[in-house]
């Protein structure tokens, strides 16, 4: 994969996987990303988990890129996710992501401006699906 296109950090926190991606995307570099995440996802061994998605810095990807993405969030869907918070800074984006990862339908998927309001709503999510698994 030495072709990789677009930047990306992916950090966790306890039960929340911090992601930021950064430029336009290629397939290889859409790879290394959901490579990243799906190892931090197999750090919590089963656990239920949150996403944040910043795309504030996106600028776009290509239709491989997209394709790929559609696979890693039909696996996402069989994880123990709980809730997927993206962050953008326009509706544009909004329609790009959903209309090219259908995937995300099966997920409970919010858009938020600021990552503060993305952050709170995937705790209050977390919170809810942990209280609902301990009353079951």
């Amino acid at each position: 994969m030495a072709n990789i296109h677009g930047n990306f950090s992916v950090r966790a926190e306890e039960d929340l996987i911090l992601t930021r991606l950064i430029g336009s995307f290629n397939r290889d570099g859409i790879s290394a990303y959901a490579q990243a995440v799906k190892d931090a996802v197999g750090e919590l061994k089963g656990r239920q988990f949150a996403v944040l998605v910043d795309d504030l810095d996106v600028e776009g990807g290509t239709p491989e890129a997209y394709q790929e993405l559609e696979k890693y969030n039909q696996w996402m869907s069989e994880q123990a996710i709980v809730a997927k918070a993206f962050v953008i800074d326009n509706t544009a984006k909004k329609a790009i992501i959903l209309h090219n990862t259908p995937a995300l339908q099966r997920q409970n998927v919010a858009f938020f401006t600021n990552r503060e309001s993305a952050r709170i709503w995937l705790r209050q999510q977390l919170e809810s699906a942990c209280s609902n698994t301990q009353s079951s």
